[in-house]
């Protein structure tokens, strides 16, 4: 029977499907985390948008799981799923500017890469908000929050997002965005701000306004200390972050880089990542109290901020190994001695020399929007920390030593720096209390959106809105990391 309504199915798309055997289909299957192997029974790739409709129509009349695939850097995998469907994005994606409203319109099946280029191309020098990671989509990358190198200048990803358009539950199309007038468009558009992907529809295209950099080029680069040095670094550093302006965004890397002399050894290292959004002088005299701190080496550029996330921004990467992704998010103050001395002891017993976490900067002009003016809650922290434990995909017996490391790594972490909570674009199966540590307060009009809009809780996966998966603290159980659904 379902082999007859596969049939009818691509009569009637514009598109194409991909199965079991097909020669493409290994491929597809593949995203940034080796470790996900789901096999989905077909793969839809939409031509047009009515085919994201009929997709989504084929799944729900024969009652099969459903996934929305995109750039494929889901931490969890729930972009793919076990005997399901998928519909791929990819071949979704036109791309056009406004330059009279300052606004970039891409269907959702294009890549940061894209984005950037395509402005590039404009001559105009504005950017988006986007993402640091290239191969990253934009859809979950925003509808998750998002944040950006100059997400401290502009806000994030979600406050420069002026409509969307949607594929409801129900199968209809709907624009909806800032111009939006009835309660169910400004609620759904409100949740779609920082409500996570995979909960309310299938967006199918969003408009972003593009911004105009302090300067044509922007000071950006690499400072890498000794591992060791993490008290005194970061003693300085998480004062001076409050001093300085919001121009200025200087994230966090922990983990190992080659040693300077012999190429066959690694070295321990913290890092940090400034982009000033400004003249590049202003930026190194902010930069003196680093740089008087002795580091390793440190490697500073003048370039467009899409150059630095063509030549940066795949170092971040988990590029086909095996991986588990969690993280936490830490307030004003929170990157204090406490927490340095628990990066030095962990970083120092990480099972894997491929392992490593970064952290965002943040503050600025995103903390001039309420905490409840979108979805995404989080608007005070200074600190959004993310680890990858990584090891090698042919050796599944390596997963629960590196489950484990890195979930009481982090859990150390927060406790030491008094997290306020985790952040949904790194969301982690094995996360206790997901909904108030993604959503906060947020979570309880959230969910009163999601019964609205999707009644018959047809978008539904482990962690989607409404689900009452919660795993235990305490470390007892991964098999979370196996799975999609409960």
């Amino acid at each position: 029977m379902i082999e007859t309504a596969i049939q009818e199915l691509v009569r009637e798309l514009s598109g194409y499907v991909l199965q079991p055997g097909d020669s493409e289909y290994e491929d597809v299957i593949k995203i940034d985390n080796g470790r996900i192997q789901f096999r989905p029974r077909l793969i839809i790739f939409p031509a047009v948008v009515e085919d994201v409709r009929l997709g989504l129509k084929f799944a729900i009349t024969n009652n099969l799981q459903f996934s929305i695939k995109g750039g494929g850097h889901s931490a969890a995998g729930y972009c793919l799923n076990e005997g399901g469907v998928v519909i791929a994005m990819k071949n979704l994606n036109k791309i056009t500017f406004d330059p009279k409203k300052e606004t970039v319109t891409a269907e959702m099946g294009v890549i940061w890469y894209d984005v950037y280029k395509f402005m590039q191309l404009t001559n105009t020098g504005l950017i988006p908000v986007g993402g640091g990671c290239p191969t990253v989509a934009p859809p979950g990358f925003m509808l998750g929050g998002g944040y950006s190198f100059v997400s401290r200048s502009y806000g994030m990803s979600i406050d420069n997002l002026e409509s969307l358009k949607i594929v409801t539950p129900d199968g209809e199309l709907r624009h909806i965005g800032v111009h939006s007038t009835s309660a169910e468009d400004i609620d759904l558009f409100w949740a779609c701000s920082g409500g996570g992907g995979g909960n309310f529809g299938i967006v199918v295209e969003m408009e972003m306004r593009v911004r105009k950099p302090l300067s044509k080029k922007m000071l950006v680069g690499q400072i890498r200390y000794p591992l060791e040095m993490a008290e005194d670094v970061l003693g300085y550093y998480n004062d001076w972050v409050e001093t300085v302006p919001n121009a200025m965004a200087v994230y966090g890397f922990m983990g190992n880089q080659k040693d300077l002399i012999d190429k066959t050894t690694n070295v321990k290292v913290l890092g940090l990542t400034p982009v000033f959004n400004g003249d590049c002088d202003e930026g190194i005299d902010l930069l003196q109290g680093l740089l008087k701190l002795k580091p390793i080496n440190a490697d500073l550029f003048n370039m467009t901020l899409p150059d630095w996330e063509f030549y940066n921004g795949y170092t971040t990467r988990v590029a086909g190994r095996s991986s588990y992704i969690r993280s936490t998010v830490l307030p004003k103050g929170g990157m204090n001695n406490k927490v340095a001395k628990v990066i030095v002891e962990s970083m120092s017993k990480a099972p894997s020399p491929e392992s490593f976490a970064v952290w965002t900067h943040a503050g600025g002009a995103i903390e001039n929007i309420a905490s409840d003016a979108t979805a995404y809650v989080h608007r005070n922290s200074r600190f959004i920390p993310e680890i990858k434990s990584i090891w090698d995909l042919d050796k599944p017996g390596d997963t629960l030593k590196n489950v484990e490391w890195a979930y009481e790594f982090f859990e150390r972490l927060s406790d030491a720096g008094n997290s306020t909570g985790a952040y949904v674009n790194y969301i982690d199966p094995l996360q206790h209390n997901w909904t108030e540590q993604y959503y906060g307060s947020n979570y309880k009009r959230l969910l009163e959106i999601k019964k609205k809009v999707d009644p018959n809780n047809y978008f539904n996966f482990q962690q989607s809105v409404g689900s009452t998966f919660n795993p235990t603290k305490e470390l007892t159980d991964i098999s979370p990391i196996n799975r999609t659904r409960v």
